[in-house]
């Protein structure tokens, strides 16, 4: 067994040492520390990528409400115009109810005068 002890001895060397280098440069350990930090790293890019997905969908929404959105702002934005039209409406309806009541006052004036003269008019019949 010499012979063949002595053929196979730079190769069991080489063996052993690879061995003992793979050892010393990552141990199990490391290994099972490096698969733990990868498997939460992709753990932490599935959380992203969902929250990127609810992200998407809300800024989906929000655009899909900004044609409506500035269709509302337009129809205020024509009824704010129509604004001083409508004042000066006001205004004109006004002066003239204005007009109506100062032709009204003498009416109403009679009208109590009416009144009163129907209040002593029956206490006459009473007595």
């Amino acid at each position: 067994m010499g012979l063949i002890d002595a053929a196979t001895a730079p190769l069991r060397h080489v063996l052993h040492s690879a061995a003992g280098e793979a050892e010393a440069v990552l141990p199990v350990r490391d290994i099972e520390q490096i698969q733990s930090h990868v498997l939460g790293a992709v753990e932490a890019i599935r959380d992203a990528t969902e929250q990127i997905e609810a992200h998407v969908e809300v800024v989906e929404s929000l655009a899909a409400s900004l044609a409506p959105l500035s269709e509302a702002v337009v129809t205020l934005s024509e009824q704010m115009r129509a604004l001083p039209a409508l004042t000066e409406s006001v205004a004109k309806l006004t002066e003239q109810l204005g007009v109506v009541v100062s032709a009204l006052e003498p009416v109403v004036h009679a009208e109590q005068e009416a009144s009163r003269l129907g209040q002593i008019f029956s206490r006459r019949r009473e007595s």
